[in-house]
């Protein structure tokens, strides 16, 4: 049912990097909300959101339960580390609250499960944090393989490949977040696949994973660590069959000899093919007339007097959400879709751990 209040209270629960880059900027920015809660296990991290963002009349907790016995809380959403995204998800949906929860949407498929069973069950509404779908060449990406110029698709490629890009703080490293690369890039780039090829139904998965550059951290963009420290994988290649034959190769790496292509797809079909070329790039290749052809697609705003600026990806995620929310409509990431990615990504760790390949 429709939401009636004039002004919707949202909650964050996790003050690390993601919500003071994504989370708390985009609530902000959007009408009609107000942030009424911030909530981290570690007050002081809570605290410095209060006084970074200027905040008034926002109360401050380190138990999330305790966050929850708020009835004026309308949306919480959940950016804490992947272990606990489907605890924390379903607490606040008994609660009674809405939920964005931070990619990935949880480590195993059967947590997915519960996640959805739960927001049906308590009729409220249910998304996860892919929102790398919103930029615009994601999204030409999409109405491109919606018109059915490429045909069959049936190859595609999901990148997630950084040069020398390993995240060295919090848990990434240390396996508190489920895992290396393939619980912190591949996600995104994964779900821009499936998404495009609108293709949910995997048949199995063959993988195999590397640390083989834990111990070079020379040139890294964002600094060393200590090597003890590095407990995960930092590259991974996955090979995914479908159901309908299709083909999909996971490239995935936080530090690799390779000129990196971070959170892309590309895609070939019978009539044509596309690759995300870079920000705002996109390039469609196929045969016209006899010939082989390549159109380079630039999907950034238009110069004035035409331009309407799109908006950042995180804001129009939020957004996007508190308009399902007040008029009741759909999600625009459905979980149902979200827990493919999971679903994948969990093949892809126990195909590397036995050395077969996973049926699903």
């Amino acid at each position: 049912m429709k939401n009636s209040k004039e002004i919707l209270n949202v909650a964050l629960v996790g003050c690390g990097w993601i919500g003071e880059d994504k989370h708390v900027p985009s609530i902000l920015a959007t009408p009609d909300v107000r942030l009424v809660a911030l909530c981290d296990v570690e007050v002081a991290k809570a605290q410095r959101f209060v006084e970074l963002f200027g905040l008034k009349d926002v109360v401050v907790y380190s138990d999330y339960k305790e966050m929850l016995k708020d009835q004026s809380i309308d949306i919480v959403h959940i950016a804490v580390p992947n272990p606990l995204h489907c605890q924390l998800t379903c607490d606040a949906l008994e609660a009674g609250k809405n939920v964005l929860c931070e990619k990935p949407m949880a480590t195993t498929k059967a947590e997915c499960e519960k996640m959805i069973e739960t927001a049906k069950r308590m009729d409220r509404k249910l998304t996860i944090g892919y929102q790398w779908r919103y930029r615009p060449e994601a999204l030409k990406v999409k109405e491109i393989c919606e018109s059915g110029r490429l045909g069959d698709i049936y190859y595609a490629k999901a990148n997630a490949t950084r040069y020398c890009g390993v995240p060295a703080w919090g848990q990434y490293l240390n396996g508190g977040n489920g895992g290396g690369v393939y619980i912190d890039g591949v996600p995104h780039a994964l779900d821009l696949t499936l998404w495009a090829m609108d293709n949910y139904e995997p048949v199995s998965v063959k993988a195999n994973l590397y640390d083989k550059m834990k111990n070079h951290p020379e040139g890294c963009i964002w600094g060393g660590w200590e090597q003890d420290e590095f407990k995960v994988e930092d590259s991974g290649f996955a090979v995914v069959t479908m159901k309908n034959g299709a083909t999909i190769y996971i490239e995935a790496s936080w530090r690799l000899n390779m000129l990196g292509e971070d959170m892309k797809t590309t895609l070939c079909g019978t009539d044509g093919g596309l690759d995300m070329a870079g920000e705002h790039q996109v390039r469609l290749n196929g045969i016209a007339y006899g010939k082989p052809y390549v159109t380079a697609l630039d999907t950034s705003d238009p110069m004035p007097p035409f331009s309407i600026k799109a908006m950042a990806p995180g804001l129009a995620e939020v957004r996007h959400f508190v308009d399902a929310v007040r008029n009741d409509t759909e999600v625009f990431i459905k979980p149902e879709q979200a827990m493919v990615v999971t679903q994948i990504i969990e093949g892809v760790y126990e195909s590397a751990k036995t050395g077969k390949e996973v049926f699903f």
